[in-house]
């Protein structure tokens, strides 16, 4: 594994073998810790690097904008998230927990996840306005597309037709709407936004079971009995 050098807040130039890539990623999650205080900033990285022994200067590893440092926080979260989700689904596996209804398994995988950012709360505005930056959509959208598709592959979605689109673009706006409702809500424990979650995955589900039926009578259509021939 290549060394690199780095200064230290002594000055000296120091020498550890690990990559850039596992460097910047100690940076960043030591960054997090001071989010709450200086927001998804240059400032908050330059914080996190000095509680590495660095100097604040390794802040200029990254962009100035602050979207590395919510990257790394989103696809931490989606990790967290399918750790999660494959545990659980080893527990029903092993005949130590019931399998959930679809329903309530999507309702409690993305409450489970947008959990994951209320310690940033008051600044995740902020992370939202910079993700949106069109040179950072498509970082952003490959994270959120990824995390749909745990979601969905967990619940045992073995769709492969039109449905398997439908339901992950049905989901991904469910979460982004439950998102924006949740910055906004100022109930105990955001009691509105798993209320709002549940609302929105309840009409999901039944809007799919209507056309479920639709389809189902489409494809085959009730046979008429004599009585309605003859009328």
């Amino acid at each position: 594994m290549p060394s690199h050098s780095y200064t230290g807040q002594d000055g000296q130039e120091s020498e550890d073998y690990e990559s850039e890539e596992q460097l910047q990623h100690r940076i960043l999650t030591a960054a997090l810790e001071f989010v709450p205080e200086h927001g998804w900033t240059a400032e908050a990285i330059a914080e996190g690097a000095k509680t590495l022994g660095l100097s604040a200067a390794a802040a200029g590893m990254f962009h100035s904008d602050g979207s590395e440092l919510i990257l790394h926080f989103v696809s931490q979260c989606n990790s967290k998230l399918s750790d999660l989700l494959e545990e659980e689904q080893k527990q029903v596996q092993l005949g130590k927990a019931e399998k959930k209804p679809t329903n309530q398994f999507l309702r409690d995988a993305v409450e489970a996840r947008l959990r994951m950012v209320i310690p940033y709360i008051e600044k995740w505005p902020q992370a939202v306005s910079i993700l949106l930056l069109p040179h950072n959509i498509p970082s952003s959208l490959n994270l959120l597309t990824s995390m749909i598709d745990d979601i969905w592959h967990y619940a045992g979605d073995q769709s492969t037709d039109f449905n398997w689109y439908t339901r992950r673009a049905v989901l991904t706006g469910i979460y982004n709407t439950t998102e924006l409702v949740m910055m906004q809500d100022t109930s105990p424990d955001f009691e509105d936004t798993w209320r709002f979650l549940e609302n929105r995955v309840a009409d999901a589900m039944n809007m799919s079971s209507a056309a479920q039926q639709v389809t189902l009578r489409a494809r085959y259509p009730p046979v008429p009995t004599p009585v309605q021939i003859r009328q």
